[in-house]
């Protein structure tokens, strides 16, 4: 079972509008509509239209839960989240189609309540199996600890599941104590974790350091998205990939990095070349960036092929 844990979930409210947004006047849009988000969740929805048994849970808020069970009961996707008093949080994301920025206003939603987060935890230590997948990403709720990912990480290491982690800054820096297989960050990522100054463009021999910096702190192996330019990956053996991009219209940024994540473990639960596994990553990532909200399965291998893999080091 692959289990995909959100802390944080979020309803995202996106507007779409062809003119610039002014502030202290009346703005006009041209459309909005609604998805569900946070990262768990789209990964969990990305490997359950990749056909693999996947589990998304986390928590929710009371108030609001019923688009999100409405959407899982939609898509078919098992899920098993607590609830919390309170509201999840709502994002309100406003795309100006004309200049092709993006202005987001996100929300901070529910406290979490230790009970609650107790009882996931619980669930955890019941359910969770040898050769298991626990993927923990994103940004946590208000009252859970920034070790929350340390502790399920090292609960999974205790069940000899395999434990990766998308996150950054203290709650990364908190879950490479125990290791994770892989992690998932972008540049600006690194350098917010390690305290470093970020530049948009930065060569091979530029990055390197950084992430052996990481391996040293725990990482075993490391995903660097790094948007149009591709990916890089660098594994426990030394190793590095490059990794082309699928090439499509962009139409939402939001779930492009989950999805990638996703496309990387799915390669891992059906065991497939790490060649593989990393096209199907990329062509995750690309194809959610081609639709409104998360690619199917049939998005995704169209483009698999598109994806160049190049071994540049090792």
């Amino acid at each position: 079972m692959i289990y995909t844990l959100t802390l944080n979930p979020a309803i995202d409210h996106i507007i779409l509008t062809n003119q610039k947004l002014e502030l202290s006047v009346t703005n006009y849009y041209q459309d909005e509509y609604q998805v569900v988000g946070g990262k768990g969740i789209n990964a969990g929805v990305i490997l359950n239209n990749l056909g693999v048994q996947t589990m998304a849970i986390g928590i929710l808020g009371e108030k609001n839960k019923d688009i999100f069970f409405d959407k899982f009961k939609e898509i078919n996707l098992k899920t098993k989240f607590f609830l919390n008093s309170g509201s999840t949080r709502v994002n309100y994301k406003i795309k100006n189609l004309a200049s092709k920025q993006e202005t987001e206003l996100n929300g901070l939603g529910f406290e979490t309540q230790t009970e609650i987060l107790n009882q996931l935890i619980f669930f955890l230590k019941e359910n969770l199996k040898k050769e298991d997948i626990v993927v923990l990403t994103g940004s946590v709720a208000r009252g859970i600890s920034s070790t929350i990912y340390q502790e399920l990480g090292q609960l999974a290491n205790e069940k000899d599941a395999i434990f990766i982690c998308d996150a950054n800054k203290e709650l990364l820096l908190n879950a490479l104590k125990a290791k994770p297989y892989l992690i998932k960050p972008n540049l600006e990522e690194i350098c917010s974790t390690l305290n470093l100054e970020f530049k948009p463009k930065m060569n091979l021999e530029e990055i390197k350091p950084m992430v052996r910096q990481l391996q040293t702190l725990g990482a075993q192996n490391i995903l660097v998205s790094m948007g149009s330019q591709g990916s890089l990956f660098f594994d426990n053996k030394k190793n590095i990939y490059k990794v082309g991009i699928a090439h499509g219209e962009l139409m939402n940024s939001v779930g492009a990095g989950d999805s990638m994540l996703a496309g990387f473990v799915y390669g891992l639960a059906k065991k497939l070349t790490i060649e593989q596994t990393l096209q199907y990553a990329a062509a995750s990532g690309g194809a959610t960036a081609f639709t409104k909200w998360i690619a199917t399965k049939e998005m995704i291998e169209e483009l698999v092929d598109q994806i160049n893999i190049e071994k540049i080091g090792g």
